[in-house]
């Protein structure tokens, strides 16, 4: 591929309010000039290079930076690349794979082997190829730097709300639904099961109002995410999301669930009667929270679906 491109670099992880500014200002480069917008990030193995645990999988932050208006999405293991020089970064990567004509990063870019380079050399590094370097400010918000970091520890306690802001669009369990033990289908609410990859960062324990995207339509969706004392004593942690207003079969297919707002921690019940009570006044937090969401910020137009009545 020949023709030039304005390129975001970064980690990205979360794509949050700071990432999307880095990457918002390469997309407006690339139009105004009739480049493509491209986005360079990677791929850690878990626990790689201190970043602690993934906020969203490899697909879920392609897809974020595509909603971003990106059309390349250039995402290779942390380890094909770490070993090059800040040179051979710019000439083998930004160069020859890319033909950068202007380069986006956010102040605080390292890149090379053993973090050698700063955007400093950047600068200095592009420039004496011809290539323009745009450093954008870190984010404000509330006095604190937008951050990755900030981000893990509010969906650690369970501040979702916060999380929500600095990620700009809420936080989401995307994968393949898995077959569970269909217990919650013997109490009257069927659930959708979804498992956490490994080195992917798990919130605060508990249960969840949210909406859910699946076949391209949106339905409210409370998550128990977490152990289940009540009915399992394997301390196994499990995502699963109860759909009050769905009816069909979900296995296998790529669902997004996002949280919208913490209900209260995981809590073990003395009966399954009391298990079905607490998750019949989810249900109905989470049609409140979905209706709300979808109002305020339709996706794409999107509308609330409810199942059909007999």
């Amino acid at each position: 591929m020949n023709k030039a491109s304005a390129v975001a670099l970064g980690y990205f992880d979360g794509v949050h309010l700071g990432h999307r500014a880095v990457v918002e200002a390469a997309v407006r480069a690339a139009k105004a000039h009739g480049w493509t917008p491209t986005a360079f990030t990677f791929t850690l193995p878990h626990g790689g290079a201190g970043k602690g645990a993934a906020i969203l999988t490899p697909q879920e932050k392609c897809r974020r930076l595509r909603a971003c208006g990106v059309e390349r999405v250039i995402m290779p293991a942390f380890e094909e690349f770490c070993r090059l020089t800040p040179e051979e970064f710019v000439q083998n990567i930004l160069v020859e794979q890319m033909h950068a004509a202007y380069v986006f990063t956010g102040d605080d870019f390292t890149f090379g082997a053993h973090k050698a380079g700063n955007v400093d050399l950047l600068h200095k590094l592009c420039e004496s190829r011809g290539i323009r370097v745009i450093t954008v400010p870190t984010l404000l918000q509330d006095g604190a730097p937008v951050s990755s970091t900030r981000i893990r520890a509010a969906l650690e306690s369970g501040d979702i709300a916060l999380a929500n802001a600095l990620l700009g669009e809420p936080y989401s369990v995307t994968s393949p639904v898995t077959h569970g033990k269909q217990l919650g289908r013997t109490l009257g609410f069927p659930t959708i099961n979804q498992q956490f990859a490994s080195g992917m960062l798990v919130p605060r324990q508990g249960v969840y109002a949210g909406v859910v995207c699946l076949d391209g339509a949106w339905y409210a969706g409370a998550t128990g995410l977490g152990t289940r004392p009540t009915v399992d004593v394997s301390g196994t942690v499990t995502c699963e999301t109860f759909l009050p207003d769905f009816s069909g079969d979900a296995y296998e297919k790529e669902v997004r669930v996002y949280l919208l707002s913490y209900l209260w921690p995981t809590q073990r019940f003395d009966s399954l009667d009391e298990l079905a009570a607490m998750i019949g006044r989810a249900a109905e937090k989470a049609r409140e929270c979905a209706a709300q969401f979808l109002q305020t910020t339709p996706p794409g137009g999107a509308s609330l679906s409810r199942a059909e009545k007999a």
